[in-house]
């Protein structure tokens, strides 16, 4: 969004929350994780049938929800831990829903319980959260609504579910196309694909721009990266190559952003390489394109290098593109030691998480109670709804509260706008689905498809999911009435509202209120950034220090974008307040892109050095000031400390300073339209360079 944007109102707000509805992306298609949780559907089913064992029903169920729960960072190292206890933990919440369905209070009690167990597991990331889900929705889902509430039934459901999650898990180990680093390398893949479109971009949604596409692409391959490191020194030479592909894609968005700084157009066969370098991560780019690719980037690079300029980042940029596509075809090692294997964590490490968020101050802490809460009078509701269809309402409140309002509000809308549009679609089919056969090959179609576009697009996902729900209902229960669909939707309407009453009256969480933290944290990284590369442009720096300085602070404007988006589809909150932080987000943004142009040029301006020390300490101390409330510097104070032979726009140092300080203009005046209650408010802020994560 420009810097001059309108303060966003309720029809940006409502944009916002219906671009994610049209989402569609051909390469995020998730063929594996659909492939086996059909499978782990179907083959069960089938069985039941031609055994002519019903209860087998119970484990294609268990695993198909299991495999919903570990959509999320598919294959990292704890993956299997957690379908593990996803499993034993599912098993016993379905077990303990059959015995408590005999009463009320039971069933009541029983979900604050295991509400407020699930609704903890968020302290571990976002996997563990996601995986929380199918372990609510054994208890809601499957325990409760059950006529028979022996002990025997009990364990033997929770058996099965259990034995469900097994089936996942050796499914999951089984099919691995693409490895082990499948997933790590799908993701480096996208670093290239967003590099590539980075100068052509599509557009961005509301305060999210195309560096931040860029960086939050580096930042979650670094992340997978890291997790799937250290196992065995044999299987870390492809994540040793990874790593060091992620580096180079990182080298190429700091070079990018400097060439865009001078307003120019791609270099030729930028975009051309670093798509051929995604495809053959895919392993769908032959290796004779690839090698002509690389003949041709040598060629052009081999030329003379002039001191800085576009010039100079065109053949650095084309050299970066060459070794990235030596080292993919083997022809060069990646310089980079060999990962260690990563130390067993104890008891204590494994608890310290939890125990830290054991607060009233933990955003999980504060969700899960309030995810309990709404959850258990979801199933008073439950009790009373027409049966078998009541536990929709449990059912949609665990998948639509999140642990922020604007989240569950967009969550909410993503569910009842997938729902509706489901359910009309199978009801349109069921008449020509006369048999069990064609209902339930209609159903492997919708699943499959719900399971393929889910790590993208959730209303897509709930679509599929409703329109093979309601020939999956009759396929379960023969001679099932028509009225599935209007009751279903009904019940998720009634659950919907719920969590939407829930997330923004019992102790909600704003992410608007991160926005004052988050912005200081990117503030501060910025002047030290600053600092790092003014000291370089005079020929002292710490090349190491100066890296990690750049990535921690892209980092931090990456989160204060992203919590920026996010904020804005939230109801309330001031309007001028708002529209000064996306101010001053861009501002900073710009800033960002100024100073990797002075830093790439840093080498050749440090032949030459201008006398930069006024300046470099007038501007930094500024900006820094800026983030602790400092006394506000003028802009006439820093174009006084210019170095003479940097004044005016006739030299790129010149013109370079010149940016520096406008932008620095640009963010002063924006942080001064935010009332000072606002910018100092508290706010749970992460630790500088940590990424930003939501359950």
């Amino acid at each position: 969004m420009p810097p001059d944007a309108p303060a966003p109102g309720w029809r940006e707000r409502a944009r916002l929350l219906a671009a994610d509805l049209l989402v569609f992306d051909t390469r995020r298609l998730g063929w594996v994780l659909a492939l086996r949780t059909l499978i782990g559907l179907l083959v069960p089913l089938v069985l039941a049938r031609w055994l002519d064992m019903p209860s087998l029903i119970w484990v294609g169920i268990g695993a198909y929800l299991l495999a919903i729960g570990d959509s999320m960072d598919d294959g990292d190292r704890h993956q299997k831990l957690r379908l593990a206890i996803g499993a034993l933990l599912g098993g016993l919440a379905l077990a303990t829903g059959v015995l408590a369905g005999a009463s009320l209070p039971l069933a009541v009690a029983g979900m604050l319980f295991w509400g407020l167990l699930t609704g903890l597991m968020g302290v571990y990331g976002n996997a563990f959260a996601t995986m929380s889900l199918p372990i609510a929705w054994a208890y809601a889902e499957l325990g409760l609504p059950g006529s028979n509430h022996s002990l025997s039934h009990a364990f033997h459901l929770g058996g099965l579910f259990a034995l469900g999650g097994g089936l996942t898990l050796v499914l999951t180990l089984a099919l691995r196309f693409g490895g082990p680093h499948g997933r790590v390398k799908a993701q480096v893949a996208a670093c290239y694909r967003a590099a590539a479109d980075y100068f052509e971009p599509k557009g961005p949604h509301g305060a999210i721009s195309p560096e931040t596409r860029v960086r939050s692409a580096i930042a979650e391959a670094r992340r997978m990266a890291s997790q799937t490191r250290g196992a065995a020194q044999a299987s870390s030479r492809a994540n040793q190559r990874h790593l060091v592909l992620i580096e180079m894609a990182d080298r190429l968005f700091s070079l990018t952003g400097a060439f865009l700084e001078e307003g120019r157009t791609p270099p030729p066969l930028f975009r051309e390489a670093a798509l051929a370098i995604a495809s053959a991560l895919e392993g769908k780019a032959p290796e004779a394109d690839l090698r002509g690719l690389m003949t041709a980037l040598d060629a052009h690079a081999a030329g003379a290098q002039p001191a800085f300029g576009t010039s100079a980042l065109e053949n650095r940029m084309e050299r970066e593109l060459s070794h990235a596509l030596h080292i993919l075809l083997g022809d060069a090692a990646p310089a980079l030691p060999l990962a260690q294997p990563a130390p067993s964590a104890r008891l204590s490490q494994i608890l310290a998480p939890l125990i830290q968020n054991l607060d009233w101050n933990s955003v999980v802490a504060r969700h899960a109670l309030r995810f309990a809460v709404v959850a258990a009078v979801a199933v008073m509701i439950f009790w009373v709804f027409p049966k078998p269809f009541g536990y929709w309402v449990p059912l949609t409140v665990t998948v639509i509260l999140k642990p922020y309002a604007g989240m569950t509000l967009a969550r909410a809308v993503q569910r009842l706008a997938g729902t509706t549009a489901g359910i009309l679609v199978g009801m349109a089919l069921m008449p020509l689905l006369p048999t069990p056969a064609l209902q339930l090959f209609v159903v492997a179609i919708a699943f499959f498809w719900m399971m393929a576009v889910l790590p993208f697009n959730y209303s897509l996902a709930i679509f599929f999911l409703s329109a093979g729900l309601i020939p999956f209902e009759h396929v379960l229960t023969p001679g099932l009435g028509l009225d599935v669909g209007p009751m279903r939707l009904l019940a998720t309407g009634i659950g919907a509202a719920l969590a939407l009453v829930g997330g923004h009256l019992l102790w909600p969480t704003f992410e608007r209120r991160n926005l004052p933290g988050l912005l200081r944290a990117s503030v501060s990284s910025m002047a030290a950034y600053a600092d790092f590369v003014l000291n370089a442009a005079e020929g002292r720096t710490d090349v190491a220090a100066a890296e990690a300085a750049r990535r921690r602070a892209g980092l931090d404007t990456t989160n204060l974008q992203a919590a920026l988006q996010r904020a804005m589809t939230e109801i309330g909150g001031e309007p001028g307040a708002m529209q000064a932080t996306i101010r001053a987000s861009t501002a900073l943004q710009q800033l960002s892109r100024t100073l990797n142009a002075l830093m790439n040029a840093a080498p050749a301006l440090a032949r030459q050095p201008a006398a930069l020390t006024p300046f470099r300490t007038a501007f930094a101390s500024a900006l820094a000031g800026l983030g602790t409330g400092a006394p506000r510097t003028s802009t006439k104070t820093l174009r006084a400390a210019l170095p003479a032979e940097a004044t005016g726009e006739d030299t790129f140092l010149g013109r370079e300073l010149e940016r520096l300080t406008s932008e620095f203009e640009m963010l002063r005046d924006a942080l001064a339209a935010l009332a000072q209650p606002v910018f100092s408010a508290s706010g749970e802020t992460p630790a500088p360079g940590k990424a930003v994560t939501k359950a």
